[in-house]
C-alpha cells in the first residue's frame, strides 16, 4: 500500500517540486500552504509523513510540531528550512523533546536521493519512547508512574535579554518509558487529560520541581521556577494551602515559584475562582496568564485575575521577523503587558533575529530553543555554570 505523504510549505513552487520528487515512487501526496491548514487535514485524515518547512505564515513549523506530537496517529516527519543549521538544530531538538518520530531534517534546496532514503525505512523508524506507549500509559501503570518514577520534569532557562541574567526556567513534563526513550509533555498531558487526572498530574509536577529547588539552593544556584497548573486545581478551595505546604516541606520561597494559567483554559473554565489565584497571589506566588494571543479570553480575565507576567503565544515570535502584522500584533502585546504594570516574556526564540527583535520591543524575558533547549536538573546545572562562566555565548544577548 502507498505511503500517505503531506507536503507542508507555504511556497507553491516548493510543494509542486517536492510532489514532483515523490510521485515517481507511487507515494500518494497532499499539500497544504501553513501550519494551521495542514492541522484542519490532520484532523480529519492520517499520513504516514509529513513533510514540513519551518517558516510559514499563521502557524510555523515549530507550532506544528507540537501539534503533531498531540495526534493520535504517530507520523514520521521530515523538517525543511532555507535557514541556517541551527533553526534546523533547534527544531529537531524540539521535535525529539515532543517524541515526534522525526525521520530527518533537509536544507533547501531539497537532494531527492536524501529525502527519498529518509522515506524508505518509515515503518522502522519509531522512536524509542513512542513504542509500546499504550502500555506506557495505560490507567494503572500511569497512576504509579506519577507517584514513583515515570514522571521526570526538565527545565528551560529563561533571560534577560537586555542583561543575559538568567531570570528563571519553564518546568515542562517528561515520562521515562519502561521501553527506553521517553514521552514528551503532549503524550503527557493528553494521558492525564483522557484519564482524567490533570490535577494529580499538577500536583506532582509542583512537587518534583520543588523538590529540585531545594536541591539546586544547596548546590548554590536559586531559580524561579513556572509550572503550569491545571484548572482542575483551580477549582478545589485547598489548592492554595497545599501549594505553600510544598514551599514549605521543601524550603522555597513563594516568591520562587510561578504558577501558569494558559489562555486556552481560561476559554474553556470561565468559573476559575478568583479567591484561590488571590490567596496565592497573596502569598506571595507569581501568576502568569501563558499563551497569550492564542485565544480571545485574556483581555476581559486580566481585569479579574491577579496577573503579574504574560507569556506571548510562540506563534507570533515565529512570524514576527517576516510578516509586519505579526511584529504589529508582537509589539502591541509588550506594549499592553507593561502598560498593565506586568512582565512580559517572550516564548519559543528560536533564533537571533527573533530574540533581537523582541529585545528591541523591550520584552523582559525570553525563551527558547536558540537559548536552551528543555534539560534535565544535572544537565540544566551544567548548562547554567557553563553560561555563566562564559563557555556558553548567545549572541543577540545583551548587545
Amino acid at each position: 500500500m502507498s505511503k500517505r505523504i503531506l507536503v507542508v510549505d507555504d511556497s507553491a513552487t516548493m510543494r509542486d517540486l517536492l510532489t514532483q520528487y515523490l510521485l515517481s515512487p507511487g507515494y500518494m501526496v497532499a499539500g497544504a500552504e501553513s501550519g494551521v491548514q495542514a492541522l484542519d487535514i490532520l484532523n480529519t485524515e492520517n499520513f504516514d509523513v509529513i513533510i514540513t518547512d519551518l517558516a510559514m505564515p499563521e502557524m510555523d513549523g515549530f507550532g506544528l510540531i507540537k501539534e503533531i506530537s498531540e495526534l493520535d496517529s504517530d507520523p514520521g516527519v521530515i523538517l525543511l528550512s532555507g535557514h541556517d543549521a541551527r533553526m534546523l538544530q533547534a527544531a529537531r531538538d524540539m521535535a525529539l523533546a515532543y517524541s515526534v518520530n522525526l525521520l530527518g531534517t533537509l536544507t533547501k534546496p531539497v537532494n531527492k536521493e536524501l529525502l527519498l532514503s529518509m522515506l524508505s525505512d518509515v515503518a522502522n523508524s519509531r522512536a524509542k519512547g513512542r513504542s509500546g506507549s499504550e502500555t506506557v500509559l495505560a490507567e494503572g501503570e500511569f497512576m504509579r508512574g506519577l507517584m514513583t518514577d515515570g514522571l521526570s520534569p526538565v527545565f528551560q532557562p529563561k533571560l534577560n535579554p537586555k542583561t543575559g541574567e538568567l531570570v528563571g526556567a519553564e518546568v515542562f513534563a517528561r515520562w521515562r518509558a519502561p521501553t527506553g526513550g521517553y514521552l514528551g509533555a503532549g503524550a503527557v498531558i493528553k494521558a492525564a487529560q483522557e484519564k482524567g487526572h490533570m490535577d494529580v498530574l499538577t500536583y506532582r509536577m509542583l512537587e518534583l520541581a520543588m523538590q529540585q529547588q531545594g536541591r539546586w539552593r544547596k548546590q548554590g544556584l536559586e531559580v524561579v521556577l513556572s509550572i503550569n497548573v491545571a484548572s482542575d486545581n483551580l477549582r478545589k478551595a485547598d489548592f492554595a494551602d497545599v501549594v505553600s505546604g510544598l514551599t514549605e516541606q521543601f524550603e522555597v520561597k513563594p516568591s520562587m515559584v510561578r504558577l501558569e494559567v494558559t489562555e486556552a483554559d481560561l476559554e474553556i473554565d470561565a468559573k476559575i475562582p478568583l479567591d484561590v489565584l488571590a490567596s496565592l497571589n497573596a502569598r506571595g506566588f507569581g501568576i502568569a496568564l501563558d499563551d497569550f494571543g492564542a485565544g480571545f479570553a485574556s483581555l476581559v480575565r486580566l481585569k479579574e485575575i491577579p496577573f503579574d507576567e504574560l507569556v506571548i503565544d510562540r506563534m507570533f515570535i515565529g512570524r514576527a521577523t517576516e510578516h509586519h502584522v505579526a511584529r504589529t500584533v508582537l509589539e502591541a502585546a509588550i506594549d499592553l503587558a507593561h502598560k498593565l504594570s506586568l512582565k512580559c516574556v517572550c516564548e519559543g526564540v528560536e533564533t537571533e533575529d527573533q530574540l533581537k527583535l523582541v529585545r528591541d520591543m523591550g520584552a523582559d524575558a525570553v525563551q527558547g530553543y536558540y537559548l536552551g533547549k528543555p534539560m534535565s536538573a544535572d544537565e540544566f546545572l551544567i548548562w547554567y555554570e557553563d553560561y555563566r562562566d562564559g563557555v556558553i555565548n548567545i549572541s543577540g544577548i545583551g548587545d
